[in-house]
């Protein structure tokens, strides 16, 4: 079995689940078994699963296993229920326990404490302690931990308990490491033949996996962004540090995934005889039947959009300020933003402080963008990284020019400029340069002259990126192990 690694999902996800997502629909076309692997404790994972077409026995949540059992881990979940939650309060109007039914039959009660607030004495902290989990069916409690605080304001699960586990074990766990370690081994039980761990995620489920005695799986990390963070001394790069613990483990694991070749070169620098072990894979891709458009030219106003989380790494608020800018020039631009995110706030405000409602919406989030993109004349990006920009692809597809700074590695790999985008450069320190990059190429896209052939050849661009040509790469891959 192929077990996809990851922490969680919701009803807005970010770019690694999006591409976990693709992953399950080429491993379909290819016809290779696999499971989604969630190890976090996720309230309103069905719901979410819902949401985002995944069927039951494509799931395995870490946590529904230890209340549910094997037949859920082989099967899926088989019925739901109504969730319903309710906060018990003391006397003191304190949240003291939540008590949380979910649609999975976990019943999920949460204990709170008060604390001294280390930074003001004066003050309470209300805190999460401790932690049971009943199956809500029998009664049975399944399991228990605490929660510890760290510092920088981290918690970390400890002294975790396991109750009627197959052959009514009663199991304890130091450390949540010890835990999945416990869990995947459980997994790889599960199914017959060899397993496979496609690790999207979490440096715990890189711990657990890589050192566990006796291993007899295989290990592929997917590496979903920029690796690097400098390299001013050749021999000790700096990583990024969701990356450090792979990539000071190479040796651990039998493949490393890259969306991109720039991404794959730029790391062959560091690890020269690697060269087998590194494997470009783009983690999406557009449909293997010809995408139809609509040849035309440019119209009055621009119609521009972008669809991502609302995160502040997106640097979205700096499309807007160029957006308005140019409609303060006296150039007919509007612009749609899709998604969701913490964001959301600081966007509407911006929108208000240029009063810019007329030609600027938050449009929310869309399960459909390939619904969207056709409503449009060009998709714009203000990424400062991208590790390869599965929106970019998706509205390429639909004939849309792509405008964004010359990010690493996705930008530069995807869009070459004025073929089928505009490529800005970018200063990460200087936000009046980038605005008045973001602004420049809207203004190129403006200028140009035939629209109609700049759409012919953005389709043509995408050709490489047909969902048989990496369900086949993936083939390849899993095969080869």
């Amino acid at each position: 079995m192929n077990f996809f690694v990851n922490q969680a999902m919701g009803i807005g996800n970010s770019g690694v689940e999006h591409a976990e997502f693709y992953r399950a629909k080429r491993f379909d076309q290819a016809g290779l078994p696999y499971r989604f692997v969630f190890v976090e404790l996720i309230k309103n994972l069905h719901d979410a699963m819902n949401r985002w077409n995944l069927k039951p026995d494509q799931v395995i949540n870490m946590w529904e296993y230890f209340v549910l059992g094997p037949d859920y881990g082989q099967k899926g979940l088989q019925k739901t229920i109504q969730p319903h939650s309710n906060m018990v309060i003391d006397d003191t109007q304190t949240n003291r326990m939540m008590e949380t039914v979910t649609d999975s039959g976990l019943r999920i009660n949460e204990y709170y404490v008060k604390r001294a607030n280390p930074e003001k004495p004066e003050t309470l902290l209300v805190s999460l302690d401790r932690v049971e989990l009943f199956n809500e069916a029998t009664g049975q409690r399944k399991a228990t931990y605490r929660v510890q605080k760290q510092p920088k304001h981290d918690t970390e699960i400890v002294n975790i308990h396991l109750f009627a586990q197959p052959d009514g074990a009663h199991l304890y766990f130091e450390n949540i490491v010890q835990l999945k370690r416990y869990f995947f081994t459980q997994l790889d039980a599960l199914f017959e033949g060899k397993s496979t761990f496609i690790i999207d995620r979490g440096e715990a489920n890189e711990v657990a996996l890589m050192n566990a005695p006796e291993r007899n799986w295989n290990l592929v990390d997917v590496i979903h962004a920029d690796h690097l963070s400098d390299r001013k001394v050749a021999s000790a790069p700096l990583w990024n540090n969701y990356y450090e613990y792979v990539l000071t483990h190479m040796n651990q694991i039998n493949r490393l995934v890259v969306a991109t070749e720039l991404q794959r070169q730029d790391l062959l620098i560091d690890f020269p005889d690697a060269a087998e072990k590194i494997v470009t894979i783009p983690v999406g891709g557009v449909s293997d039947d010809v995408n139809e458009f609509q040849a035309r030219q440019l119209g009055s106003p621009l119609k521009l959009v972008t669809i991502s989380r609302l995160a502040a790494e997106k640097h979205i608020d700096l499309i807007i300020k160029a957006v308005i800018e140019l409609h303060q020039e006296g150039k007919a631009v509007t612009l749609d933003i899709y998604g969701q995110g913490g964001e959301m706030g600081k966007l509407q405000k911006a929108i208000q402080d240029g009063d810019a409602g007329d030609y600027i919406q938050l449009k929310g989030q869309t399960n459909h963008p390939e619904q969207v993109y056709p409503q449009y004349d060009a998709f714009i990006s203000a990424s400062y990284s991208e590790g390869f920009g599965l929106t970019y692809i998706e509205a390429m597809n639909a004939a849309l020019p792509v405008i964004t700074f010359d990010a690493r590695f996705g930008a530069l790999e995807l869009v070459h400029d004025e073929q089928n985008g505009f490529l800005q450069h970018f200063k990460r320190d200087d936000e009046a340069y980038n605005i008045s990059q973001l602004k420049a190429g809207i203004e190129r896209l403006l200028a140009v002259k035939d629209y109609s052939r700049l759409q012919t050849q953005v389709v043509a661009s995408v050709s490489d990126y047909r969902d048989q040509v990496i369900a086949d790469k993936w083939g390849r891959l899993i095969n080869e192990l």
